[in-house]
């Protein structure tokens, strides 16, 4: 069953980074992370303002995972133990085999691989540690930089659902990609 990957030890490492469960002590991380305009353009819920909604989004990802219902990691920078973005899994169909893909990452560290690192090592975690045979990642086509990190994983670009969801006010487009288990074998 898919929902036995939330009893696995999901702490991740990669090169320089760690991957590790989130929690209230992450508030002010995840606050001047999601209160960056430059990082919620793409995303669908506005730029905090609080450091009490900081809080409440860390909760929402801690329930998330004991609730079986998401994995979500902070992206910890080995060097420092700050936490510069987050990365995970959602939207798990036990009947479909595939789950979605979400991540945001600090301004400061964007263009430096950072992602790439951490969504590699997530991918060979679900790959390795569940029956998932798909994943999805739900693109805005002007989020050009997203889309070539997509590609660079091995996601396939499958088509653009057009005024597919309400975001910021307005009916978008969004682009699919695919990454399926044989993809990468």
């Amino acid at each position: 069953m898919l929902t036995d990957i939330f009893e696995k030890d999901i702490n991740l490492e990669a090169p320089r980074l760690k991957l590790r469960p989130i929690t209230q002590d992450d508030a002010q991380d995840i606050f001047e992370i999601f209160s960056d305009k430059q990082v919620m353009k793409y995303y669908d819920l506005l730029p905090f303002e609080t450091l009490d909604r900081a809080k409440q989004q860390a909760d929402f990802f801690a329930k998330g995972f004991e609730k079986k219902q998401m994995i979500r990691w902070g992206v910890e920078l080995k060097e420092s133990g700050k936490l510069i973005g987050t990365c995970g899994f959602f939207a798990f169909n036990e009947d479909a085999l595939k789950a979605e893909l979400g991540y945001e990452l600090g301004s400061a560290y964007q263009g430096k691989g950072y992602m790439s690192e951490a969504l590699s090592a997530a991918l060979a975690f679900l790959f390795r540690e569940s029956s998932i045979n798909r994943v999805e990642a739900f693109i805005e086509p002007p989020n050009t930089a997203s889309q070539k990190l997509a590609q660079k994983l091995g996601f396939t670009k499958e088509g653009t659902l057009r005024q597919y969801e309400r975001c910021r006010g307005e009916l978008i487009d969004i682009c699919v990609y695919g990454l399926l288990r044989s993809d990468r074998e």
